[in-house]
């Protein structure tokens, strides 16, 4: 039984050992904020989330819709004109010297197709839907800022741009573009050497947007079409989580 006790001490002891000098030796000589480069998923957890959505028509009154959010695993369902600064992004940022950080972020959503099916009588009938493509990308500036041995603050912001077109075949189209000021304050936890996660407040503030409605009528061989444009403004303050490497 003693020696029983004592072989068992001793394993564990070694492994606590084992454990200690492995995330020590996790740190490596490369730390976050060296010279180097940082690839990231952002803005995967949209955590917490307030959006604001105001469209104004040309010498009409404006329209304001406004939603808060809460998501642990998931985005939201996508919507077009819904604020769609949450999707999540790819980042690229490249440190020229010590926690100077250059670089930005991009992402692409797009249906490849959409259709409604329909069966009655055992005859199935299918109808394209309308079908929408997103993009966007922003390009930033941030500085890190080391609080400990893994523990550091990457405060970041730039400029995005956002485009979203939904098209009907045959219907007509519905697009939004905006302009708009990105800041994030994000705290990153980098446990392992070149890998980390992180998690902060975002906002997005906008700088100018539109919103285009087009219409398609076709009477006989005659096919007309018409558009409306309405500014449109999308804020979005939240709390949000990624992950990144950093090499």
């Amino acid at each position: 039984m003693t020696r029983t006790t004592m072989a068992l001490g001793a394993a564990l002891s070694a492994l606590m050992f084992a454990g200690s000098a492995h995330a020590e030796e996790g740190q490596g000589t490369h730390r976050f904020g060296n010279r180097g480069f940082i690839i990231s998923a952002d803005r995967l957890l949209p955590l917490l989330s307030y959006q604001s959505v105001t469209t104004t028509p040309p010498g009409g009154p404006s329209t304001t819709d406004s939603r808060t959010s809460i998501a642990l695993m998931n985005n939201g369902p996508f919507g077009v004109f819904n604020s769609f600064y949450n999707l999540p992004r790819l980042g690229f940022d490249w440190l020229p010297i010590d926690n100077l950080t250059l670089g930005g972020a991009a992402w692409f959503y797009t249906d490849l197709q959409a259709s409604d099916s329909t069966t009655t009588a055992g005859v199935t009938k299918t109808t394209d839907t309308p079908k929408a493509t997103y993009w966007g990308i922003a390009p930033r500036v941030g500085y890190i800022i080391r609080m400990g041995e893994t523990l550091s603050l990457w405060p970041r912001a730039g400029i995005e741009y956002h485009n979203v077109n939904y098209s009907d075949v045959g219907a007509g189209s519905q697009s939004v573009t905006q302009f708009a000021i990105e800041a994030e304050a994000m705290l990153v936890i980098s446990p392992w050497n070149h890998f980390g996660f992180m998690v902060g407040p975002t906002l997005d503030a906008p700088l100018s947007g539109e919103q285009t409605v087009s219409n398609t009528n076709t009477t006989g061989t005659s096919t007309v079409t018409s558009s409306v444009r309405d500014d449109s403004k999308m804020w979005q303050v939240g709390l949000s989580a990624g992950m990144l490497g950093h090499f």
